[in-house]
């Protein structure tokens, strides 16, 4: 199976192509802003137009998307999280590779929540600041769009190379002592 990653340098993008690259049966293309994607292309500034040529000329099963941004502006976090999605969304229906969109969203599209609670799947978003805005206009580009797709919304990921000023960038710190050591059952 084809499946075309983008954002595969990223902190969630690098432990998916991790996975797809453990899978001989994947024939997997990174496309990113950065020196060591297969292929160079700026979400948020590129065409869809071009896009499209390149999904017509790889003709990916999937296209997974977890680029995007944590930081910034409100005018950074939409062109990052919101106008690069509306080109993929616009180069997808314009290809004729019928290619299937996984698009990462963020449990911040929810907004805040009291601590110990958890929130449902079909909770009423209500983003508190830019990034959830940004994020969640995303997942209605998405949800809107009339492409096979689907939104996985990732809730706090935590873990090496969690990016310095991210959301959870604290949470080691804060559960370090009563995480660990593990009391057996």
């Amino acid at each position: 199976m084809r499946v075309l990653l983008i954002g595969a340098n990223g902190y969630l993008g690098r432990f998916v192509a991790d996975r797809l690259l453990a899978d001989p049966a994947v024939q997997l293309t990174a496309l990113g802003r950065g020196d060591d994607a297969d292929v160079r292309f700026d979400l948020a500034t590129g065409s869809p137009g071009a896009l499209t040529r390149f999904l017509d000329a790889v003709h990916p099963g999937v296209v997974v998307n977890c680029a995007g941004t944590t930081r910034g502006g409100a005018r950074d976090l939409t062109r990052h999280n919101t106008v690069a999605v509306a080109t993929v969304c616009e180069a997808l229906r314009r290809s004729g590779c019928g290619a299937r969109l996984v698009q990462i969203g963020c449990g911040s599209e929810y907004g805040p929540s009291q601590p110990g609670s958890s929130t449902a799947e079909d909770a009423v978003p209500r983003p508190g600041g830019p990034y959830g805005v940004s994020k969640l206009a995303a997942t209605e580009l998405v949800l809107g769009s009339g492409l096979d797709a689907v939104v996985l919304r990732v809730f706090s990921p935590v873990g090496p190379g969690t990016p310095a000023g991210s959301p959870s960038a604290a949470s080691p710190r804060r559960c370090a002592a009563p995480c660990s050591p593990a009391t057996p059952n």
